[in-house]
């Protein structure tokens, strides 16, 4: 299971598994090559997954934040570059002359539209299956179905306080949990602003009874570096790409896999783009979330492996 280098000559970890046509998977936020496991066993025979950890995840923990001003502070726009490096060192081991399939999810789906905007993505797909992510992620005069649908002002009021709250500590390359204890205790009061925005907090109400309770809280966010955790926050908070027509343009089998109840991308929003495309295969999870995955996992591996 190899390091890719990147144009940065970072290496970045990528998980091949399995044997036959090739797919290419794009994790969300926060996850690592490994929880695909589950979900493609299925297909390991007749299928060769290449799935990378995106800089900050799993394996590629350490691959260093790029320093040019253009992913700076754009996390998609620094995915997309290593993805498409990625696929070049790719297409000379495999045959990529009709594409290859792609399966995107959350963050990954942002990642794999900003490459079929700015890099002829496209082209290079066989089949998509995209699952539960906005086409645009902010929400506009004609659209409010991005990040928090109606929510979205509350959810980018929070965002600024906690940039504003970690930019001090931003050149000191702390990890999360060895901030000082006021700045751990507001971040973790603002994280629960997040989880309130999605569900009930009462299992966070619960855990506060517990002198564990902040270590569980500081461990169980995405990032446990500041500068990835600022990064991360900075790009979402000056995301302002619409990839609508992008999307509606694409003409290749395309796949939507939606939750349901998804508070993070409203379903309705998403079904109206996938509607618009030549020929969509809108799948709708009725008991799942923006985690779909984990909400309906036994739904989600049938219906993945049935499309593959």
């Amino acid at each position: 299971m190899p390091h890719y280098s990147m144009p940065d000559q970072e290496r970045l970890y990528v998980r091949e598994i399995g044997h036959g046509a090739p797919v290419l998977v794009l994790s969300g936020l926060g996850m690592s090559s490994w929880q695909w496991l589950p979900y493609i066993a299925p297909s390991l025979r007749r299928r060769k997954f290449y799935i990378p950890d995106f800089r900050g995840f799993g394996q590629s923990k350490h691959c260093k934040i790029p320093t040019d001003a253009e992913f700076k502070t754009d996390a998609i726009a620094s995915h997309w570059r290593d993805v498409n490096c990625l696929l070049e060192q790719i297409s000379q081991k495999e045959n990529l002359e009709n594409g290859i399939d792609v399966i995107a999810y959350s963050m990954g789906a942002t990642t794999t539209m900003h490459g079929m905007k700015y890099g002829n993505f496209a082209a290079k797909i066989k089949q998509y299956i995209h699952i539960d992510q906005s086409a645009c992620i902010r929400n506009q005069t004609d659209w409010e179905y991005g990040l928090y649908g109606t929510q979205q002002a509350t959810f980018l009021n929070i965002l600024d306080r906690m940039l504003v709250l970690l930019l001090p500590y931003l050149d000191q390359h702390l990890a999360v949990d060895t901030l000082p204890h006021h700045v751990q205790n507001e971040l973790i009061s603002l994280f629960n602003e997040f989880v309130a925005l999605q569900s009930s907090n009462a299992f966070i109400s619960f855990l506060d009874q517990f002198q564990i309770t902040k270590y569980l809280k500081i461990k169980s966010l995405p990032f446990q570096t500041l500068d990835y955790l600022y990064w991360y926050l900075k790009s979402y908070q000056q995301h302002n790409e619409d990839y609508r027509q992008t999307l509606i343009s694409f003409t290749k089998p395309a796949y939507f896999l939606i939750g349901k109840h998804s508070a993070l991308y409203p379903a309705d929003g998403q079904i109206a783009i996938a509607k618009q495309l030549s020929d969509p295969k809108i799948h709708i999870f009725p008991r799942a979330g923006h985690a779909l995955i984990v909400n309906q996992p036994l739904f989600f591996t049938q219906t993945l492996n049935q499309l593959l």
